[in-house]
């Protein structure tokens, strides 16, 4: 082969590869695109973990929300039965603070860091002292859980028939006495009742019914007309009795309603709820932000209504922010459904009202923050009804360090099914 044909100068540009900045030009270039490819897969990472949070936090309000409407709903269910002629109706537990709670189908209480809630013995720790405590309050309503355990005792009306004037040196207790009994109640029957049982008592006064809960020490049964019970001989009547008695559970009654006296007393209907914790119990909403939770976080808690005591606790949905309750109301007397509701906060209820409906708010913030996002200064929450001022309205909730978080309001109007009722 001839090889002038293919001279060395040009067999030589053929085999020559990329030169140095070529090559340079080329990694300089390929790390620009792995670059931009990396950061669009890390935005995109970041993206669904943020959209992850918002779906979660959204089905934890709607989980959270359909727990509180089936509750709500149920207040009052067959409680009605033992309170349904009870205007007001108090229980007192010397190892609660505060030692009287009002047994109305459903109450409101705001919270704050440092006191305690109804029916708790430790401050929810949330929120701050240097924030309202109405951004926070805690839900409470009374019912019976099912009609078997409401109704498994039967027996015939119990009421007060008189009062012994051997009860004291001064005649303590005796309709013709200024001194209300202590303990000990005269009954024209004490069949079916049991030491240990837990009693209502419901007095008829000017403005309504005010109901007590008493404790059964000691049954005297001496015939029809001179039976009777004690409620302060037994540790449980040291704890579920007020020191004075009666005395001391009509300092708690509304003024509107009159005095309590002895002439009140008499003829007083007794219903006797039985020992069974699960007889009547509380469902309690609050937000905790005790260990093990960093953040607030939505807890339902469930107690006897005749022992107070705790029967169970779970925690509901983090990163509750707030919760916020209004009460729809209507005067007494008027038609339901006729009238538009006044809405209130809880602190503002009058023995006058009764109420129809109930609002409630949640507003749920994610657990972590999104560098994107900022968040605004205060979350608004849509009010019921226009014209609305605090503390009888929804609050805005400040998000003041915690600007990077999506936040969201959920909200839920819930009419009073079981029963309509004074406050």
């Amino acid at each position: 082969m001839d090889k002038s044909v293919f001279p060395e100068s040009a067999r030589g540009q053929a085999q020559r590869g990329f030169t140095l900045v070529e090559l340079l030009v080329a990694l300089a270039i390929a790390g620009v695109l792995s670059v931009a490819i990396l950061a669009a897969m890390a935005f995109g990472v970041g993206r669904d973990t943020q959209q992850g949070q918002i779906a979660q936090m959204n089905e934890q309000a709607r989980a959270a929300l359909a727990l509180i409407t089936r509750d709500v709903q149920s207040a009052g269910f067959l409680a009605t039965s033992t309170q349904g002629n009870c205007t007001v109706s108090y229980a007192y537990d010397r190892q609660q603070s505060p030692t009287y709670v009002q047994q109305a189908p459903i109450s409101a209480a705001s919270q704050s860091a440092a006191s305690n809630l109804p029916l708790q013995s430790t401050p929810p720790a949330y929120p701050a002292a240097t924030q309202s405590p109405y951004l926070a309050q805690s839900i409470l309503m009374l019912s019976a859980p099912a009609a078997s355990t409401f109704f498994s005792q039967s027996a015939a009306p119990i009421y007060v028939t008189q009062f012994g004037t051997t009860q004291s040196g001064n005649g303590q207790g005796s309709v013709s006495s200024t001194q209300l009994p202590v303990s000990t109640l005269m009954l024209n029957s004490v069949s079916g009742i049991q030491p240990g049982d837990m009693m209502q008592v419901q007095v008829p006064m000017n403005g309504g019914v005010a109901c007590f809960r008493a404790p059964v020490c000691s049954v005297t049964a001496q015939g029809a007309g001179s039976s009777y019970i004690d409620s302060k001989s037994c540790p449980m009547g040291r704890q579920y009795m007020p020191s004075n008695g009666y005395k001391d559970y009509a300092a708690q009654v509304p003024s509107a309603m009159g005095t309590l006296t002895n002439s009140n007393m008499l003829h007083a209907k007794l219903v006797d709820l039985g020992q069974a914790n699960n007889t009547l119990q509380y469902t309690q909403y609050w937000l905790s932000q005790q260990s093990p939770y960093t953040t607030p976080t939505l807890m339902r808690s469930v107690y006897s209504a005749l022992t107070d005591q705790m029967t169970s606790s779970q925690a509901i949905a983090p990163g509750v922010q707030s919760l916020q309750i209004l009460f729809g109301t209507v005067p007494a007397g008027s038609t339901v459904g006729s009238t538009a509701p006044t809405w209130k906060s809880w602190g503002d209820m009058l023995p006058t009202d009764t109420v129809v409906s109930v609002d409630v708010a949640l507003v749920l913030r994610t657990l972590q923050d999104d560098p994107s996002y900022t968040a605004p200064s205060q979350i608004t929450i849509a009010q019921p009804a226009t014209g609305l001022s605090s503390p009888d309205a929804f609050l805005p909730v400040p998000t003041s360090g915690l600007q990077h978080r999506h936040f969201a309001v959920y909200m839920m109007q819930i009419a009073m099914r079981n029963t309509l009722w004074n406050p």
